[in-house]
């Protein structure tokens, strides 16, 4: 018996360890072997991380893990990561493969990332198979087919995030932590599958318009699965949308080319308030409480082959609202009267032959009732179009009907509007053929809210014809600021139906502009959202908008800065904003300017600005501008006028400052004269040549050529009149505050004696001045000065030969002298 017992353990020991060792020596082939297959077939870089392989973890199963998985594009799509998988994982029968089928139990994909991207040439970053030639052939030993088959009985997917991105479209969509599970012998000829998902959060949006906004879908479904026929049928099943019930049966059948379809959706839940869960929060708060009447309809349908997105299914859809309310517990009216019926039908075939009829759209808000319709034909070939609306909808009811917590509103808006064409008549320009007629109008409008200034309109009037659409009247208040539009816009019904060019030419006036009011409601409100956003965001101007503004304003009050008499032409085209002719009043002058603000290439925008400033003071010029003061600290101690002209240009970063290695320009600068006094340069100056004299300076005829390049301001040499002698100065500044000037100017022999003492006693104190380079460096506002005596010395060390030639000849002219040298080398005979 104990003999038995030994020859058991020793099987079962070996067993084991045979178990735990067979894995290590095929998991290196079997991963490389995978690798290369991979990669051979993909267009794509395949890698991961940890691979495993073990017969234990899942005994009597096989485990196959691995982790990491990422497959990078190439060429156009180079570092941008289709799919990240944190981690695979398989669970087989490997018996059953013995039997010639093998049982995969379990499959699971943790934390997929799956980025599907279409560029706007129609390129798509998940075409990564090879074409049949490329892929290179594989010998089998055998050509036939095989009968062996894999069932599968368990798929789970867990936290699965995907994004949709395509540019042709200006489509973007995200799906957030998808779980799925879906379970059942899949390989049986006729079987039962159940489907748990789950998805937390659906976002789509189309040229920047959210349609979908954090929407929760789940679906639990028991479906008949014919896997010969390859037919699924769905049985019971909920799917949720937000807290709308929705619940659908018929079947799906693969074919060779596309599916057959014959499936209907319905509504569970027929009162209004289930609609109401499509609405996303920030539009209709606290649906816990709100207090709901109406009944719904909601219903779909389709049958038929799906081919492609030009071979359509029949299907149709209806949507109806009867006697619908919406009341507030807390608020004093309700929104009433709410009728909805909404009809989409295509017999089957073309899109071309889809039909969506808004028949009504029906609401009434404090006793003002509110109707809208419009019927849509045709929408590929020839978009037929024929609707309106009309009513009249008070917006100070509106606030008492819905929560409105971070602003309040007011203010009456009046429609009649009416609407019958098609796309042929706009294509040709065809304009009086399109029926558009009617007026929109806003009186005394108002809105406030937490941080901003008050918003007033107190007329505004629309009138629509076929051609253009008439600002008659525009008269609004912006906290103290006032806006005066009126004009014209053009092409608006190509812009809105086929995304071409709006066109518009407004006269705006203002008697006053108070920028600082702005200022300070975006300050405090950037304050607020300090954690989740940045200081400011780029403003990409649209390309599709062509507006001319002739402005006038009297006033504009900027920081300490006020600007008035400010005439000229703005322009908005092709991404641009455009300033032609500007002229305005400021700092006891006058300044013209024009230039652009360009983002044509949003990836790299930019400012180029041309100034003219005449008379300018720069004492209010330090004083109003903060940027002054942090590059030249020294105006804010100078006294005079200027003008200048030049030039400026820079790329702009994500958060609209300038690229400073980018800015680029120059010009030039005059005055007649500018007094400067107590300033750090001169303070330094006058304690370096210990002379009080030059705490204070004038400097006269200044003209100063300056470019801007490499993050410098490069001073031409030029020369001033300062303490009744010329002075020459050149240097350069960089935008970091950083200084490195030259300053050639004549300093008195008294003021500089202690500095040229190294000359001894033959330095004289009196005569001209001695030429001397004052080298300014540090910083703007730690200025560090210095002395270069190299032409002093020069100067003074010519003076001094000059002096040694006096003293040889008076020595020569010693008649003791003259003795004493002709003794030594002997006197001439005369002959």
């Amino acid at each position: 018996m104990k003999k038995f017992l030994k020859i058991t353990g020793g099987i079962v020991l070996f067993i084991l360890i045979l178990l735990m060792v067979t894995p290590l020596f095929f998991k290196g082939k079997i991963e490389r072997l995978v690798k290369e297959e991979v990669n051979n077939q993909v267009v794509a870089k395949v890698d991961w991380g940890k691979f495993s392989l073990s017969l234990i973890k899942d005994f009597p199963n096989i485990s196959v893990g691995m982790s990491g998985l990422s497959v990078v594009g190439v060429d156009k799509f180079e570092d941008d990561t289709l799919l990240y998988l944190n981690e695979f994982a398989l669970s087989a029968d490997l018996m059953s493969a013995m039997g010639g089928s093998l049982s995969v139990e379990h499959i699971l994909l943790d934390k997929p990332m799956i980025h599907a991207k279409v560029l706007a040439d129609s390129t798509v970053n998940w075409d990564i198979y090879k074409a049949t030639g490329e892929i290179e052939e594989v010998e089998t030993a055998d050509a036939e087919s095989s009968d062996f088959t894999i069932r599968l009985k368990s798929f789970e997917v867990k936290d699965a995030i995907i994004t949709y991105v395509d540019e042709t479209m200006d489509l973007e969509a995200a799906i957030h932590n998808l779980h799925l599970n879906l379970s059942g012998d899949m390989s049986a000829a006729t079987t039962n599958l159940m489907l748990e998902s789950s998805i937390e959060a659906v976002n789509v949006s189309m040229e920047k318009t959210k349609y979908l906004n954090q929407v929760k879908v789940s679906l639990v479904a028991g479906i008949l699965a014919d896997m010969t026929n390859m037919v699924f049928t769905f049985e019971e099943n909920d799917l949720m949308v937000n807290d709308l019930n929705l619940g659908f049966d018929g079947h799906v059948g693969m074919l060779d080319e596309g599916y057959h379809l014959d499936l209907k959706l319905g509504a569970k839940e027929t009162t209004f308030k289930s609609l109401l869960a499509l609405v996303p929060k920030e539009f209709l708060t606290d649906l816990e409480g709100v207090q709901t009447q109406g009944t719904l309809t909601l219903e779909a349908t389709t049958k038929g082959i799906y081919k492609d997105t030009d071979n359509l299914p029949a299907f149709d859809a209806i949507l109806k609202v009867n006697n619908g309310q919406i009341k507030y517990p807390d608020l004093p009216k309700s929104i009433n009267d709410i009728n909805i019926n909404v009809v989409v039908n295509n017999p089957g075939g073309s899109p071309d032959n889809t039909v969506t009829n808004i028949e009504k759209f029906h609401f009434e808000l404090g006793q003002n009732p509110f109707d809208a319709s419009l019927l849509l034909k045709t929408p590929v070939s020839n978009a037929r179009f024929k609707g309106g609306m009309v009513g009249v909808i008070d917006l100070g009811s509106l606030k008492d009907a819905i929560p409105m917590d971070s602003f309040d509103i007011k203010g009456v808006v009046d429609a009649d509007v009416t609407l019958d064409g098609n796309m042929e008549m706009i294509e040709k320009e065809d304009y009086e053929s399109v029926q558009v007629n009617g007026k929109m109008k806003l009186d005394d409008f108002e809105y406030t809210s937490t941080g901003l200034p008050k918003v007033t309109i107190s007329e505004a009037l629309m009138t629509f014809s076929p051609k253009s659409i008439a600002l008659n009247k525009f008269v609004c208040n912006v906290g103290r600021s006032d806006f005066d539009l009126s004009g014209k816009i053009e092409n608006y019904l190509p812009y809105l139906f086929k995304d071409e060019t709006i066109k518009g030419s407004l006269m705006h006036s203002s008697h006053l502009l108070d920028v600082n009011e702005f200022l300070e409601g975006f300050e405090e409100e950037q304050a607020n959202a300090a954690e989740d956003t940045t200081a400011l965001e780029l403003f990409e101007v649209p390309k599709n908008i062509d507006f001319v503004f002739t402005s006038s304003f009297g006033k504009i009050v900027y920081d300490k800065l006020t600007i008035n008499n400010t005439k000229g032409k703005i322009t908005v085209k092709d991404g641009r904003v455009v300033l032609n002719g500007m002229s305005m009043k400021l700092l006891d002058g006058e300044m013209k300017m024009a230039g652009e603000y360009n983002t044509q290439d949003v990836k790299k925008p930019f400012v180029d600005f041309i100034f003219d400033a005449g008379n300018i003071d720069i004492t209010k010029t330090a004083n109003s501008f903060s940027i002054i003061d942090s590059l030249m600290p020294i105006a804010k101690s100078s006294k005079g006028q200027f003008s200048a002209d030049f030039k400026y240009n820079s790329l702009l970063d994500r958060e609209m400052m300038p690229v400073i290695a980018s800015i680029t320009g120059g010009g030039n600068l005059k005055s007649k004269a500018i007094e400067v006094s107590n300033s750090k340069v001169l303070n330094n100056m006058a304690d370096l040549l210990k002379k009080e004299k030059y705490r204070k300076m004038k400097a006269e005829d200044l003209d100063i050529n300056f470019i801007m390049k490499d993050g410098k301001i490069i001073v031409e040499p030029f020369t001033a009149k300062v303490f009744g002698s010329r002075i020459e100065v050149s240097g350069e500044q960089g935008f970091d505050q950083s200084l490195n000037y030259v300053v050639k100017t004549p300093v008195s022999r008294k003021d500089i004696a202690g500095a040229m003492s190294f000359l001894g006693g033959g330095f004289s104190t009196s005569g001209d001045d001695v030429m001397v380079d004052v080298i300014v460096k540090g910083t703007a506002k730690d200025p560090k000065l210095s002395l270069d005596l190299a032409e002093a010395k020069k100067q003074v060390g010519k003076e001094l030969e000059k002096e040694a030639e006096k003293v040889v000849k008076d020595i020569l002219k010693d008649d003791n002298v003259k003795n004493a040298i002709e003794g030594l080398f002997g006197k001439k005979k005369k002959k």
